[in-house]
């Protein structure tokens, strides 16, 4: 059985979606498969009128609450072949995305790649839509090189331009981060009693304007990060915070060094697996998590919007 076809569509105009799509949907349709479309609020409603009364046996999502962040969307899809366990599935997916930071822009490329490792063996159709006329270039070289085969029109073909995942995620580990600002404040971590960390954590949370949910939710995450540098990191460990534009910065170092898993924390665990809930719980708590290591140590950093 055909396993994962994971394909990209970049086009510059209504027709070009809707040429290519709409044969997309209804040959899956015709084949039996559960199909899945997650786009934007007006491409989903040409479609939806494209197709007519087809339309009643596709799933729409919007791509809005569906793309929040590279973890969150993951387990959302996840969720739908569990779903649908029984079929072959088959996805249109419009991510949104047209711009971002350098650091969002490669986690969306790793996130695109890392479909192609935890999906390899589901039985799936997968077509991602990008807008060329107004997405950054960085997305768009991000997308070639993270789709194995290129649609145009109705036809599929191989993509030269793709790389294999782990030479695409070895990139965006290579992209050193940027050092803290001078005003980050510091905390050194030297005990498994972490409530010093938790207070200073949550007292510049407050400070900064975050919500007592969201607080909670970094305190769990940094806990969590602070725990396993203790645990599996060598000394000196420390945290610092900084604010970075509208987010929080938590960034957990130690000087020891360890090899992740090819796709660390992005994939959700086996439910009946006793271990790696911790740095997926991570990602999905944060809004991004940047994890390098090397021979210098280990860094952890959090991001989360303050309001």
């Amino acid at each position: 059985m055909t396993r994962l076809i994971h394909q990209v569509l970049m086009y510059d105009n209504e027709k070009d979606i809707l040429d290519t799509v709409v044969p997309f949907v209804q040959e899956g349709l015709s084949a039996g498969e559960a199909v899945l479309t997650v786009g934007t609020t007006p491409n989903l409603s040409c479609l939806r009128q494209a197709l007519g009364t087809d339309s009643d046996a596709v799933e729409f999502a919007d791509s809005a609450s569906w793309y929040i962040q590279p973890t969150r969307t993951i387990a959302n899809y996840s969720s739908f072949i569990a779903e649908n366990a029984t079929a072959r599935i088959r996805v249109v997916a419009e991510p949104g995305w047209e711009t971002g930071t350098a650091a969002e822009i490669s986690e969306w490329t790793r996130y695109e790649s890392i479909i192609n490792q935890a999906f390899a063996d589901i039985s799936a159709s997968v077509l991602c839509l990008y807008d060329r006329r107004t997405t950054d270039p960085g997305l768009l070289d991000g997308a070639l090189r993270t789709h194995p085969r290129l649609m145009e029109g109705a036809c599929s073909r191989c993509n030269d331009a793709y790389l294999d995942p782990a030479v695409v995620q070895a990139g965006v580990d290579r992209d050193p981060l940027p050092s803290p600002p001078p005003g980050a404040v510091r905390l050194p971590i030297d005990d498994m009693d972490l409530s010093p960390l938790r207070s200073f954590i949550g007292g510049h949370a407050r400070h900064h304007g975050m919500s007592r949910p969201r607080i909670n939710d970094l305190l769990v995450a940094a806990t969590e990060v602070a725990t396993n540098a203790i645990r599996h990191g060598r000394s000196p460990i420390s945290c610092q915070m900084w604010r970075d534009d509208g987010d929080l910065i938590v960034e957990v170092t130690d000087a020891g060094h360890w090899q992740p898993d090819p796709v660390p924390g992005f994939v959700p665990p086996d439910p009946a697996s006793l271990s790696g809930f911790g740095l997926w719980g991570v990602r999905m708590l944060c809004a991004l998590v940047q994890l390098r290591t090397g021979p210098d140590g280990t860094t952890v950093r959090l991001h989360v919007p303050c309001r």
